[in-house]
């Protein structure tokens, strides 16, 4: 059995930030800087375009995906980092 090398999600902790989602834009300046394990069914990823960061979710095997609105690589880093401790879903 391989072990995942990618991070899984925890259960959303009490009071997490409910982030909007929207329809993905799969702009072709991005660049995925990190992602949540592929073993899940829904799929976590960094994006970087442009200068700015957003979170995308994409919904697996049926590859529907949204995304955060646009923000700074400093905001963007920080809401990951929320998301993979729980307090942001």
């Amino acid at each position: 059995m391989t072990a995942c090398l990618s991070p899984h999600l925890p259960e959303p902790q009490p009071g997490f930030r409910k982030l909007a989602w929207f329809p993905s834009s799969k702009d072709p300046r991005e660049r995925i800087r990190a992602w949540t394990c592929h073993c899940d069914h829904v799929v976590y990823e960094l994006c970087a375009a442009g200068g700015q960061s957003f979170l995308r979710r994409t919904h697996t095997p049926a590859q529907e995906a949204s995304e955060t609105h646009r923000m700074s690589m400093r905001e963007g880093e920080a809401l990951w980092h929320d998301l993979l401790q729980g307090r942001a879903r």
